[in-house]
This record gives C-alpha cells, structure tokens and sequence, in this order.
C-alpha cells in the first residue's frame, strides 16, 4: 500500500525559510552596516528585515491567494508578460558577478588567521572560485553532503558567537547614545540597504508550494514567522558585534576583529575558518549549484543561444558554467569592492521586484474572488498602502545603493538592465523563445488560481 508523503506545516515552512536567510550575508555586510550607522545597527537590522519583506510583497501575497505547485516559478508565470519573464530568466547568468563576493570575504577572514595572505588576495580569491567551480564536474551530490557539514558548522558558530559574546557586551554603550546614527539619518538608510542583502530568503518556502499543508494559510505564517525570527537573531549578532569594543574598530571591519576579543586564540581560529569561512563557501556552493538547471532551462526555452546548453560526455554543460567562471573572475581581478558587489547584484533584484509589485493591482482586479477568500483578506485601502510601501521599499534599497556606487558602476547597471530588457525583447521578436512552455505553466497557474478563488 502507498504511503501518502507527509505535508509540511508551518513549523517546518518557516525553518526552511530560516535556513536560507541566515547565512554568509551577515558575515560579508555586518562591518560595513556598522560602518555607516554604528551602534544603531540593531535599528538598521530590524528596519531592513521589515524593509525586505515589503520589497517581496508579492510573493508572500501571492502565496495567501493561489495555491501554485510551481512556486516562484508559477507566480512568474501568472503575474509578468513574456518581455518580463525574459528578463528575470537572463538576469541569472549575471549571478557569476556575486561569486566574486563569497570569495573575496572568503580570503578577508581568513587574513584575520593569517595576516600574510592580504598581499596575495586577489590570487587566493581566484583561486578558491577556480577550486568551487571545478568541484562543480563532481556533480550535486557530493556537493550537498559537502554543504551539510558546512551549514550545521555555520549554524554552530554563531551560536557560540552569540552565547559567547552577550555577557561581554557593555549595555550601556548600546543604548541610544553618541553611537548611534554616525553618519545622521542619510548613514542610517544606507545601512538599511546594505543589510537587505543579509535578510533576504524568508520568502524561500513559496518554493516548497507542492509540498505544504494548506499552502494559502501555512506558507504566508511560515513567512512572517521567519522574518521575525532571523529578525531577532541578527540583532543579537548585531548586539555582540556593536556592544564590546570601540565602534571605530568595528567599523567596516569583518566579524572576525569581534570574534578575536571575545574568544580564546584557538576557537578564535575556529570560529574564523570553521566558522565564518565556511558560511561564505556554504552560500558560494549553493549559488553555483542552484544557477545551473535555471539557466539550462533559461536555454532550453531560447532566451539564451543553444551553444551555452552543449555538454559534454559525462552530461556537463560546460560552456554555461565557463561563461558564469568568467563572470565570477572579472571582479575580483578588476578589484571591486564588496559594498560594490552587494550593489550589482540587489540593484537589479529590487527592480524586478519593483515591477513585480506594480503587477500585484492588475492580479487583484483580475482576480477578486482569490482575492477575497485569501489569507491576508484586508480592505482595498490597506492593500493599496502594502504595495506603496513595497514600491517604496525596492526604491530605498534601489537608490541608497545606487548611490554607493561609482559613476562608472552605475553606467555598468543601468546599461545591464537595458541590456537584459533589449535582448529579452530581441529574443522574441525574432521567434527564437519557445513560449509553449510558458503558456502552459501560465495556464496550469490560471486553472490553480481560479480554483483557489472558488474555494
């Protein structure tokens, strides 16, 4: 006799939700949120967890509404045009451009060990994303086992960072004091932007839709529980790492300068290469590894030309991941910064979504009875004031950004997004995109839709 697979609830929707937020962004953009506000970094974090969650008000709307066995995949395809969908599919291969990011703040704390490497950086840099690509012709399994260990060790780590630091911390010095808001409110906003990119990923358990019980009520419940939990355990990260030692030796700094105060020498080492090291490699490993069957499929479709989908004998696509190696390569050796990084690739995320949340007015009219009968049920004002504050948040974060970088890197994004439009446009108008895959998935997410709003 079958046995019937076992729906996921709440608790487990929102752990996964948990899982994927807490990661490397803390590790990578901590030092630079403090940076830019100081000891109000506790404040920042808990603005940009609130901010984040409107940016992707969408999605978690969207999940109260239809039950989409497909996903985020799904509500693509119910909410944006082809010309849309064709950006968000090519936008992928420009995800190579972050790689450089985990490797750069991969050889940053591990100089806090061996000092010496600083001279070397670019090179070891380039080297460990030579290493992690080449692990990728190992295939998705030994990836996963080898990202297990990592994530549980992560997980650890900042535990112990946290159980370990929070006696230490001088409470005084982090209530609203002189520390606070050291570059004023403009300082403030920019801290809230950078920290965005940590608290990204509550949002995840939309893709586990198939797999969730009662999805139009678990999985909105699943998000804001992991909101508010990742929420919480940033600013306690944020307490420790703000509440001990002088803000200015914090400041732009990596995690490592608190690490190295509060523990003894040996799980001070620990904590850097076990810890914080293998974070960044968790969220590198999980990049390369969740890029590769969007992207062939982003080819297979035909936005993309088919050359970059030819594989080898062992079923490798080897000209895809080469394109996305040299992609990965170029900042580091170009010397980009990671502030500058986390720009590049939140900048055009936050359009996307932007348009996104524009959408969400025509799908509402378009369908009112889901609309009514979902989980959020609020009055058409509210509504209407959630998807302003959604435009505002993709704003905030769009242009605070934008604003961090150089003449020459705002030219590069702006020149990106235009690229991405005129060639996704390009692509269909020629004939080259095979839309009967996207009609059938906008039909199956229809059929799901209607049905939903039926119930």
């Amino acid at each position: 006799m079958e046995t019937k697979k076992k729906k996921l609830g709440v608790a487990e929707l929102a752990c996964y939700g948990i899982g994927n937020c807490i990661g490397s962004g803390i590790f990578v953009s901590m030092g630079g949120g403090i940076g830019y506000t100081g000891r109000s970094i506790i404040l920042a974090l808990i603005a940009a967890n609130l901010v984040v969650l409107f940016a992707y008000a969408y999605k978690t709307l969207m999940s109260g509404m239809f039950v989409l066995p497909g996903g985020a995949y799904s509500q693509a395809a119910l909410l944006q045009p082809p010309l849309l969908v064709g950006v968000s599919a090519i936008s992928t291969i420009f995800s190579g451009l972050a790689f450089a990011m985990y490797a750069i703040s991969i050889v940053e704390y591990a100089a806090n060990v061996f000092p010496g490497i600083t001279e070397y950086g670019q090179l070891i840099a380039f080297i460990i994303i030579t290493a992690f690509f080449l692990t990728t012709l190992l295939g998705g399994k030994f990836m996963g086992k080898f990202n297990l260990i990592m994530v549980g060790v992560l997980i650890l780590s900042l535990i112990i960072y946290v159980i370990v630091g929070l006696p230490q911390v001088n409470y005084v010095s982090i209530l609203p004091s002189e520390g606070y808001f050291s570059d004023g409110p403009i300082g403030f906003v920019m801290a809230i932007a950078l920290m965005a990119f940590a608290c990204q990923g509550a949002t995840m358990p939309v893709a586990m839709t198939k797999d969730a019980e009662d999805p139009k009520h678990s999985l909105p419940k699943a998000i804001l529980i992991a909101s508010g939990v990742v929420t919480i355990v940033y600013c306690l990260i944020a307490i420790v790492s703000a509440g001990i030692l002088p803000i200015e030796e914090v400041a732009d700094k990596n995690l490592g300068v608190v690490a190295k105060a509060i523990f003894p020498y040996p799980v001070f080492v620990i904590f850097i290469l076990g810890g914080a090291c293998f974070a960044i490699a968790t969220s590198l490993y999980g990049a390369i590894a969740s890029v590769q069957h969007p992207l062939m499929a982003t080819i297979e479709d035909g936005w993309l030309p088919a050359v970059l989908g030819k594989k080898n004998k062992h079923d490798y696509p080897w000209i895809m991941m080469l394109v996305l190696y040299l992609f990965a390569i170029v900042p580091i050796w170009i010397d980009m910064g990671l502030n500058e990084l986390i720009s590049l690739m939140m900048i055009p995320t936050m359009i996307l979504n932007l348009i996104n949340n524009v959408l969400m007015f025509k799908l509402v009219k378009q369908y009112p009875g889901a609309w009514k009968n979902g989980f959020f049920r609020m009055p058409n004002w509210a509504f209407y004031l959630t998807i302003v504050l959604a435009i505002l948040s993709d704003l905030l974060i769009c242009v605070a950004l934008l604003t961090t970088l150089k003449a020459g890197d705002q030219y590069f994004i702006l020149g990106m997004v235009i690229t991405l439009f005129a060639y996704s446009y390009y692509r269909l108008k020629t004939g080259k995109v095979n839309l009967s895959d996207i009609e059938r998935i906008r039909k199956e997410a229809e059929e799901a839709a209607t049905a939903s709003a039926e119930k």
